[in-house]
C-alpha cells in the first residue's frame, strides 16, 4: 500500500461500518422472515422509528449512551460491535492486499461469517439470503480476477480463478452433504442440516476446495479446543450483571431485559428479555411463573426453586437445562443463574448450544487469509486446487 492510500482507510472503515449497519439489519430480520429492506428500523421497546442521525454507525449509539432517544429503552451493545468489527475487517483487508477484488472478496467473506456467526448462535439459521447472495457475489468476483488476469497474462489466465471457484463451491456441498448423509445414515438422527452445506458452498466459492478441507478442520478443532473460552467469558459477565442488579429495581430490570428474568418475591414476572420470551409459553410480564407451558416449564421450575434459595441467601446455578418442543423446531440448551437482588431475584439465561456454523465462519476468515501459505507448506510447493484463490 502506497502512503498516500492511508489517507483513504479512514473512508474505507466508514463503508465497512456502513455495511456492519446492514449486517444488524440481516441478523435481526432474516431469522425471523422479515425484509431488510422495508419498514424502516425501528426502537424494539416503543416502536419509534430511528431518525437518521440516530443510525450513524458506532457514533450514535456512542453519543446516545446506548439507550433509545425517544423511550430510553437499551440498545444492545451488538450493534456498534459488529459495526466496528465489519468496519476493522474492511480496514484490515485494504490494508493487507490494497484496493481491488482481493481485498474486496475477504472483506465481503468476512462480513457474511459474522452475519452467519450472529443468526446461527441466536436463531440456529444460516439464512439462504446470506449463503446463496455470497456465494454468487464470491462468483463473481473470482470473474472479475479472471479478467484482471487475462489483462496481464492473456488468455492463458481466463477461467483460472472461476473455476477453482465453482470447484470449492461444489466440492464444499457435496463433502458436507456426504458427511451429513453417512451420519443420518447411522445414527439415525440429523447430522448436517442443508444450511451448513449452503454455507461451506458459499466458502469454498472463495478458498477453493483445499480451503474448504482447511476450514473445515480448522473449525472442527476451534470447537475442540476453545469449547470453555464462552462459559469463562459467560461467567465474567454475569458476574457484573449480577453487580449492577444488586444496587436497585430498576438495574434489575435493565440487566432482565437484556438476557434474563426478574420476578418479585412472590413469584410474578415483573420484567424479561429476549431468551426468555422466545421460549414458547413462557408468561409475560405481569403473570406469575406457574402458567408455564411444558416448553418453558424446566426454566420456570429453576426460577421457582432459585426464588426459594433466595430467601436464605443462596445462589442457584444450572449449566445445561434443554429446552425443546415437540416437532423440534424450537430447540434451545440453557445455562441459567439466579440471585437475590433488588426488589427480587433475577435469572439471567444464555445459550450453550453453540452450533457448527460458529466454528466455520471463523475458521473461513483465518484459512481465507493464511491457507495459501498453510497449503504450500502441507504441498510442498506443488499446485494445490484452489490455490489462486487465496492471498
Amino acid at each position: 500500500m502506497r502512503p498516500e492510500d492511508v489517507l483513504v482507510l479512514p473512508f474505507v472503515f466508514a463503508l465497512g461500518a456502513i455495511l456492519g449497519s446492514f449486517a444488524n439489519v440481516c441478523i435481526h430480520r432474516l431469522p425471523k422472515g422479515e425484509s431488510v429492506v422495508s419498514p424502516r428500523s425501528r426502537c424494539p421497546g416503543c416502536r419509534e422509528p430511528i431518525a437518521a442521525w440516530d443510525n450513524i454507525p458506532v457514533l450514535s449509539w456512542i453519543l446516545l449512551r446506548g439507550r433509545c432517544r425517544s423511550c430510553r429503552t437499551p440498545i444492545s451493545s451488538r450493534y456498534p460491535l459488529v459495526e466496528a468489527i465489519v468496519g476493522t475487517l474492511f480496514v484490515s483487508a485494504a490494508v493487507l492486499h490494497g484496493f481491488g477484488p482481493v481485498a474486496l472478496s475477504g472483506a465481503i467473506l468476512a462480513t457474511a461469517a459474522v452475519i452467519l456467526a450472529a443468526t446461527d448462535l441466536d436463531a440456529r439459521v444460516l439464512p439462504d439470503e446470506v449463503t446463496l447472495g455470497v456465494l454468487g457475489l464470491g462468483l463473481l468476483l473470482a470473474l472479475w480476477r479472471d479478467v484482471a488476469a487475462v489483462r496481464v497474462h492473456g488468455p492463458a489466465a481466463l477461467a483460472s480463478h472461476v473455476v477453482p471457484a465453482l470447484a470449492g463451491a461444489a466440492f464444499g456441498a457435496m463433502l458436507v452433504w456426504g458427511v451429513g448423509a453417512a451420519y443420518r445414515l447411522v445414527r439415525g438422527a440429523e447430522g448436517m442440516g442443508m444450511g451448513d452445506v449452503k454455507m461451506i458452498a458459499m466458502i469454498g466459492a472463495f478458498v477453493g476446495p483445499g480451503g474448504v478441507l482447511l476450514t473445515l478442520f480448522g473449525a472442527s478443532l476451534a470447537g475442540t479446543v476453545i469449547a470453555g473460552l464462552p462459559a469463562l467469558l459467560r461467567n465474567l459477565s454475569w458476574r457484573a450483571a449480577f453487580g449492577r442488579a444488586r444496587s436497585s429495581p430498576e438495574k434489575a430490570r435493565d440487566e432482565a431485559r437484556r438476557g434474563g428474568l426478574f420476578v418479585d418475591p412472590d413469584g410474578r414476572i415483573v420484567e424479561s428479555g429476549p431468551r426468555w420470551r422466545e421460549i414458547p409459553g413462557a408468561p409475560s410480564r405481569g403473570e406469575t411463573l406457574s402458567p408455564a407451558g411444558p416448553v418453558a416449564r424446566p426454566v420456570a421450575a429453576f426460577a421457582r426453586l432459585a426464588l426459594r434459595r433466595a430467601a436464605s441467601g443462596r445462589t442457584s446455578s444450572f449449566g445445561r437445562l434443554a429446552v425443546e418442543d415437540e416437532t423440534g423446531e424450537f430447540f434451545r440448551v440453557l445455562a441459567a443463574r439466579g440471585e437475590g437482588v433488588a426488589g427480587g431475584l433475577l435469572v439471567l439465561l444464555s445459550r450453550v448450544d453453540v452450533p457448527f456454523g460458529v466454528f466455520l465462519a471463523a475458521a473461513s476468515v483465518v484459512v481465507w487469509q493464511w491457507g495459501g501459505l498453510a497449503l504450500d507448506l502441507l504441498s510442498g510447493g506443488l499446485p494445490f486446487p484452489g490455490r489462486e484463490l487465496l492471498p
